[in-house]
């Protein structure tokens, strides 16, 4: 197992070893480790593109203000969406690819059982 140390470590270098401009899609990102993971990230990243999957308005809502207090260069989209529901993970998938060419980072959180990421990865395929 990773020590916390080198976690941390790693963490720390993200500023500068890491290109700005990263897109990271946080799905289930508006609570628990979802949500204290996507804010690490904005908190580190340089001008980082976020997109944040998830049902709740509200969480989002409060997120987006945290997010703009901890990087004022970071960009941030909330997309609402049940991810239970194929049909609504493709139009989540068509969103951002009209908008990105890639993503850097894709962080899957979402209580839901899933029994792969295959249905995420083939937005890029």
């Amino acid at each position: 197992m990773v020590s916390l140390t080198a976690v941390q470590a790693s963490n720390a270098s993200i500023p500068t070893t890491l290109p700005s401009g990263l897109v990271a899609v946080f799905v289930g990102g508006t609570s628990g480790i979802g949500e204290y993971t996507l804010k690490e990230f904005v908190r580190l990243a340089r001008q980082p593109r976020i997109y944040n999957v998830g049902r709740s308005q509200e969480a989002s809502d409060r997120i987006s203000a945290d997010c703009k207090r901890l990087n004022a260069d970071a960009q941030y989209t909330f997309i609402q969406a049940d991810v239970s529901l194929i049909r609504s993970v493709d139009a989540v998938c068509e969103q951002i690819k009209a908008k990105e060419k890639a993503i850097n980072l894709l962080f899957l959180s979402a209580g839901t059982l899933v029994t792969g990421v295959s249905m995420w990865l083939s937005c890029y395929t």
